[in-house]
């Protein structure tokens, strides 16, 4: 995982779980707040934050590293 001015980056599951945590801290959140905001357990969020994948997700995550990409997290205003 990195990170560039905002910008979180991903190319597998465990790298977006670890960047997911630091986007929800960033923002203040404790997991059971977060997850009480999503209508999920707080334990599904901890799996997903230590890079739990589903077979979607690894296809998603092959297709852009066959192509040369990764996945970015990238933080948007409030206005829209």
């Amino acid at each position: 995982m990195s990170t560039t001015s905002g910008t979180w980056r991903a190319s597998n599951g465990r790298e977006l779980g670890r960047a997911l945590a630091r986007v929800r801290q960033q923002a203040g959140l404790t997991q059971e707040a977060m997850a009480a905001r999503l209508g999920i357990e707080r334990t599904y969020l901890a799996r997903m934050e230590t890079g739990l994948t589903t077979e979607q997700l690894q296809r998603v995550f092959a297709i852009l590293r066959e192509v040369g990409y990764e996945l970015a997290i990238v933080g948007r205003d409030n206005n829209g």
